[in-house]
């Protein structure tokens, strides 16, 4: 009885890596211009696939994930999808939208897979956030702004004097009322 188990567990196994290879090849097409379309690495795009949703494009995830990268409905209106969920469920319709969506997870990851896997999962919104903040301080740390708002390297300290002069200029430019 026990060996019976073992056996359709290996089968059923066997039929699930068959079906996901099948579906891997169906779909390599159109994940390869998706993926060239958005900066992402193809085999990111096939193990976020295989993960989600072992090439299924019609599988409903508990938490309301739609297709074959498991993407939320909130999620694609966020990136500008304007239909329903069953739209969703279309392949193309899910690579668009999910895939623009595991760019800025890669992003946010600095090119680490295994990190942009865990951002599509969870979210990348907090590390976007802080990857932002680091490039501002470190801009602000580098450069000064003009007057007319173009930045300027920093040699040494900031140009007291020219900033000065030039703010006396601009206020010497504007009539008194």
């Amino acid at each position: 009885m026990k060996i019976l188990r073992i056996a359709a567990l290996v089968a059923a196994g066997l039929m699930v890596a068959q079906a996901a290879q099948a579906g891997e090849s169906e779909y390599a097409e159109m994940v390869a211009a998706h993926a060239r379309a958005n900066g992402v690495p193809e085999a990111l795009v096939h193990r976020v696939i295989m993960r989600e949703s072992r090439y299924q494009p019609h599988l409903i995830g508990r938490g309301g994930t739609i297709g074959l990268m498991q993407i939320k409905l909130a999620t694609a209106r966020g990136l500008g999808y304007t239909g329903d969920a069953a739209g969703l469920r279309d392949p193309n319709t899910n690579l668009t939208y999910a895939v623009k969506y595991l760019a800025g997870a890669y992003h946010a990851a600095n090119g680490d897979h295994a990190r942009a896997i865990r951002y599509y999962a969870g979210g990348y919104y907090y590390a976007a956030k802080r990857q932002r903040q680091e490039m501002v301080q470190q801009a602000s740390n580098e450069t000064w702004l003009e007057p007319n708002g173009n930045p300027q390297p920093i040699f040494g300290a900031v140009p007291h004097r020219k900033v000065a002069q030039r703010v006396r200029n601009a206020r010497a430019q504007v009539p008194n009322d």
